[in-house]
C-alpha cells in the first residue's frame, strides 16, 4: 500500500486499540509474506523493541537528570514592583542606538514587535511563578519581540512575552536540555565552559527560555547559576551544542552592549545579507571541545591523548594493543570514557568519571572497586565478576549483555535501577525467579519477536515490587 495510506492505517488502528485516555506507548511488530498479506501484533508493555525495553519506574532520573520540583533560587519570587528604573534607562539607550546604527545600514527602522506593559509583565511573571531580570523585563517593555530576527541580540532573536510564558509552562517548568529517558543515549551530562558558571544538570526550573535562532538552537535566562556563574547569565542549547549547554553572555545586557558595540566599530558579518537582520560580528567564544576520540593501536596511551585532555569530557579509546589507563590522570575532566575492541586492558579511572563503556579481551576490575563516581557500566568481551561489580557503590546502570558473567543469578543482588542482559542472561534469571528489588527499566538486547518479549515483560512488572 501506499506510504500515507500505511501512515493512515497505522494511525487508525492506534485509535481502535486505545481506550479513552490511554497515552502508553505502543510497539506494534508487522509481518508481510512474499505474497504481499499482512498481519500485525501490539503491546502496551514495551518501550521499544529489538533491542526491546520496558520502563517500570517512569519517574527514576539518572543522577544530575532532575525531575520538576527543584529549590527556588534566592531572589527570583515574581513581584508587582516596576522594573528597575536604572536598568530599564540604560537598556534603553542601548536600544536607541542599535536602532540610529540599524537605519544608517538599512534605511528603514527595525520592525520591533508589540511592546508589554508592566501589568503583562507582572501576570506573566505570576503564571511562570518567578521574576524575569531586569533586563529581559526591560526588552520587553521597550521593543516587545525581534521575531523578524532583526539581531538585536546577535544570532538569538527575542520570542514575546506570551512565548517566553508558554515555552516555560510547556513541558513543566523550566527547560531541557538532556532527553532524560532510561534508554537514551545522552545519559552523562557534560559541563558548559567555563567550568563552574551552569549547573551541571539535563535540565533546570529556572532555565527560562527567552529567544531562539530560528535555525535548532534556544537561548535562555539562567536563573540558577553555577559556583562560577550569575544569575540572569544566558545560555543556550539545540543542533549547536553537542553535550554540555552553551554560556553565551554573563547576562542580556551584555549580549546587547557586544551587538552594540560591534555596530560601532562596523563590525558586519559579511555572509549575511538577510532583508531584515544586520549581522553585527560579534568575538568568537574560546569553548574547547569537549569530545576526543583517539586510535591506539600499538602505542602508548600518553603519547597519544588530545591537545585539550585537561579540558575533554567525553574521550573514545579505539584499537589499543595493551591500555595503560593511568594516563588519564591528564584528563581530570572526563565523566565519560569509551574503550573499543581493546586487548590488556590496565584499569585507572579518574575519580570524576561516571561512564564507563569497555570492550576489551582482559581486564581487572578489582582495581576499581570502591570507585564513588561511577554509576554507567557497560562491559564487553571479557570474563566479569558479580562481587567486583557489587563493590561499586554507585553502580545505577549496567550493561552486561556482550560478557561472560560469572554468576548471572547474583546479578539480582545488586542495588542497580537499569539492567541490559542477553536473552540468554534473562532465560538465566527469570529461571531463578530473582531481579534486582529497585530495578526502574530493562532492556533485552539483541532481537526478539514481539510475543516473546511480551512474555518478558510481562514477567519482570509482575516480579518488581511496586
Amino acid at each position: 500500500m501506499p506510504q500515507m495510506d500505511q501512515v493512515d492505517w497505522f494511525r487508525r488502528l492506534d485509535e481502535e486499540l486505545r481506550a479513552p485516555g490511554d497515552d502508553r506507548l505502543l510497539v506494534m511488530e508487522v509481518a508481510v509474506s512474499a505474497e504481499g498479506s499482512q498481519q500485525s501484533a501490539h503491546s502496551f508493555e514495551l518501550s521499544s523493541i529489538s533491542p526491546c525495553s520496558v520502563v517500570l519506574d517512569p519517574d527514576y532520573r539518572y543522577p544530575n537528570h532532575p525531575l520538576p520540583g527543584m529549590p527556588r533560587p534566592v531572589g527570583t519570587e515574581p513581584s508587582a514592583r516596576p522594573t528597575d528604573p536604572g536598568v530599564l534607562r540604560h537598556i534603553e539607550g542601548l536600544v536607541g542606538e542599535f536602532t540610529g546604527h540599524y537605519r544608517r545600514i538599512k534605511g528603514r527602522d527595525p520592525g520591533f514587535g508589540q511592546v508589554s506593559t508592566e501589568e503583562e509583565l507582572a501576570a506573566a511573571e505570576q503564571e511562570m511563578g518567578l521574576r524575569l531580570p531586569e533586563d529581559v523585563r526591560a526588552l520587553h517593555l521597550l521593543v516587545g519581540d525581534d521575531l523578524h530576527e532583526i539581531g538585536l541580540l546577535g544570532r538569538y532573536s527575542l520570542y514575546s512575552l506570551r512565548q517566553v510564558v508558554d515555552r516555560y509552562i510547556e513541558r513543566g517548568p523550566g527547560c531541557w536540555g538532556w532527553e532524560d529517558g532510561l534508554f537514551r543515549l545522552g545519559r552523562v551530562v557534560f559541563e558548559a565552559y567555563p567550568f563552574d558558571a551552569v549547573r551541571r544538570v539535563s535540565r533546570n526550573d529556572w532555565w527560562v527560555v527567552i529567544g531562539s535562532d530560528f535555525g535548532g538552537n534556544e537561548c535562555a535566562v539562567d536563573l540558577d547559576p553555577g559556583p562560577g556563574g550569575t544569575s540572569g547569565q544566558v545560555i543556550a542549547y539545540g543542533r549547536d551544542f553537542h553535550g554540555p549547554v552553551g554560556l553565551e553572555a554573563g547576562s542580556v545586557t551584555e549580549q546587547l552592549t557586544a551587538v552594540v558595540e560591534a555596530l560601532r566599530r562596523g563590525d558586519l558579518d559579511p555572509d549575511y545579507e538577510d532583508e531584515d537582520y544586520i549581522g553585527a560580528e560579534l568575538p568568537a567564544a574560546t569553548v574547547p571541545y569537549h569530545v576526543a576520540s583517539q586510535r591506539i593501536g600499538p602505542r602508548d596511551l600518553a603519547t597519544v591523548l588530545p591537545e585539550h585532555s585537561d579540558t575533554v569530557q567525553q574521550l573514545y579509546l579505539n584499537d589499543a594493543e595493551s591500555l595503560d589507563l593511568r594516563a588519564l590522570s591528564a584528563t581530570p575532566h572526563v565523566r565519560e570514557l569509551s574503550i573499543n575492541r581493546a586487548g590488556t586492558v590496565r584499569l585507572w579511572l579518574p575519580p570524576q568519571l561516571e561512564a564507563l563503556a569497555l570492550e576489551a579481551t582482559q581486564a581487572d576490575l578489582s582495581i576499581v572497586e570502591g570507585h564513588q563516581a561511577l554509576w554507567d557500566l557497560e562491559l564487553k568481551g571479557f570474563p566479569v565478576s558479580v562481587d567486583h561489580l557489587a563493590a561499586l557503590p554507585a553502580l545505577a546502570r549496567l550493561d552486561v549483555s556482550g560478557a561472560s558473567v560469572d554468576n548471572v543469578e547474583a546479578l539480582a543482588d545488586l542495588d542497580i535501577r537499569v539492567l541490559i542482559l542477553s536473552g540468554e542472561q534473562w532465560q538465566r534469571l527469570r529461571a531463578a525467579g530473582r531481579l534486582p528489588k529497585r530495578l526502574a527499566g530493562a532492556t533485552w538486547a539483541g532481537h526478539t519477536m514481539l510475543d516473546e518479549a511480551t512474555d518478558w515483560a510481562t514477567w519482570i512488572r509482575s516480579h518488581v515490587p511496586g
